[in-house]
């Protein structure tokens, strides 16, 4: 089982709540591999950064004599952390960016933890995603600028030409 982080956008979420995200809580393979690539399609572009630097400062070590063995070691360490962390990391890079961490869904796939989340909602939250915005009619007829002789308002000027 994988525990998925829910998170909601800062405005709040959207009608259907196309812009929440779940976020696996697991180790990722492509983040060990590749660590700055993976920061990098998360838009991390700071740690990516950081990490490219990290990991030329260790081929340079690793090309110093007797320091083979510690240059790939820091290397792998770069790409263990990004690999285990990588997912926090993001998660602590949107909270701060003013997402809210909703829920935790421990769920088999992500399609099973969406529907978990989506069911335990509640109703007045389901009920005000499917209401269509209504117009307000009872409008302050003082502040409306028309004429009020006219009954069906249809008419924008009276016969004088004020509004």
């Amino acid at each position: 089982m994988t525990s998925y982080l829910v998170l909601e956008a800062p405005g709040g979420p959207d009608r259907d709540h196309r812009s929440t995200r779940f976020i696996a809580d697991r180790f990722s393979w492509l983040a060990l591999l590749f660590p700055w690539a993976w920061f990098a399609v998360q838009r991390l572009w700071w740690i990516a950064i950081g990490i490219v630097i990290f990991q030329v400062a260790a081929s340079q070590v690793s090309g110093l004599d007797g320091f083979a063995v510690t240059g790939a070691l820091f290397a792998l360490a770069a790409g263990l952390i990004a690999g285990f962390e990588g997912r926090n990391i993001v998660v602590r890079h949107l909270v701060a960016k003013g997402w809210a961490l909703k829920d935790v869904v421990t769920a088999p796939d992500l399609a099973t933890a969406e529907d978990m989340y989506f069911s335990n909602l509640p109703d007045d939250d389901i009920a005000q995603a499917n209401t269509i915005p209504q117009p307000d009619w009872k409008q302050d007829r003082k502040n409306s600028g028309y004429h009020l002789n006219d009954p069906a308002g249809s008419f924008q000027f009276d016969l004088n030409g004020r509004r």
